[in-house]
């Protein structure tokens, strides 16, 4: 390969931090920070509420920022019908985000400084190559954010592709049937309070509204004992 000796300096001195306000379901927003060019991955098992989570979000901050709703399982009728069980009408989803279908190669249509979601990154084979497809994403990104969806095993924490998924993750839940998880919380928007390994038990009703499932702490993330 050509060598390359050239590097961009890291000015940490002429920046300073700026935090992304995001809102997401759970108020996960209360535990971990969100910056530009951030990555997070939701990895959930099949029909856990993958899609439900991400149009959740997509309905919470729409009217703040420009969302790419890149989609690789749905089409038009399917859109409609889970967009109709949101409040609303269908011409303000329209109006406030940019539906695409898409199913590889995510990194040549996301927008450098948009929210872009990917509903999901599919890999049938070479799991290993996961982490590529997501540093091609990140390299991509400038001040906006890229929100993956991954499938997952039952069972399992980490969504196909395992550790090679969470390297450049700032964020990294895990859903399952049930209960979402924080596996990986970078920056933590609370110093006193580690995000790592809280959940939260779930209903998912109608395939759109999360119902919060009382605990040890009610209506709160916990950690196993």
């Amino acid at each position: 390969r050509r060598v390359e000796s050239q590097s961009d300096e890291i000015d940490f001195m002429g920046t300073e931090e700026k935090i992304i306000n995001l809102q997401w379901p759970f108020e996960i927003e209360r535990w971990v920070k969100i910056l530009p060019k951030n990555i997070i991955v939701i990895a959930g098992e099949s029909n856990a509420g993958k899609t439900a989570f991400l149009l959740n979000t997509s309905w919470l901050n729409m009217s703040k920022f420009k969302i790419n709703f890149f989609s690789s399982e749905m089409g038009a009728m399917e859109f409609r019908a889970r967009l109709q069980k949101f409040q609303g009408n269908l011409q303000y989803w329209k109006d406030n985000v940019n539906f695409r279908e898409r199913s590889s190669n995510f990194a040549d249509v996301v927008k450098s400084n948009d929210v872009n979601i990917i509903d999901f990154l599919e890999v049938t084979e070479d799991f290993f190559k996961v982490g590529g497809m997501i540093k091609e994403i990140y390299d991509k990104l400038k001040k906006g954010i890229a929100i993956i969806a991954l499938q997952k095993n039952k069972g399992r924490d980490l969504g196909l592709g395992a550790e090679r998924s969470i390297e450049k993750a700032r964020l990294y839940l895990s859903i399952e049937n049930g209960k979402i998880k924080i596996i990986k919380g970078k920056n933590w928007a609370n110093p006193e309070v580690n995000p790592n390994g809280m959940e939260w038990k779930f209903k998912l009703v109608q395939g759109s509204k999360f119902i919060i499932m009382e605990e040890k702490k009610p209506k709160s993330w916990y950690k196993e004992d």
